[in-house]
């Protein structure tokens, strides 16, 4: 089974962050855009990547200051 590039990408933190800034554009809050993308990964592979939103947040500000 092949997954396009636009999926795969979330399996990166990097990537993961991408697609949170992009529902960030069309969701109402921070959280909004946390569970569009957590539900995007759920579909794809069938589990969420982060145990919920404040282990998202926290991580992302340890990527953000390196």
């Amino acid at each position: 089974m092949k997954m396009k590039f636009e999926i795969l990408v979330l399996l990166s933190p990097r990537g993961f962050d991408e697609r949170f800034h992009h529902y960030c554009k069309t969701s109402k809050t921070y959280f909004d855009a946390y569970e569009k993308t957590e539900k995007e990964f759920e579909h794809h592979f069938g589990k969420r990547k982060y145990s919920n939103y404040d282990s998202f947040r926290v991580t992302m500000q340890r990527r953000m200051k390196k």
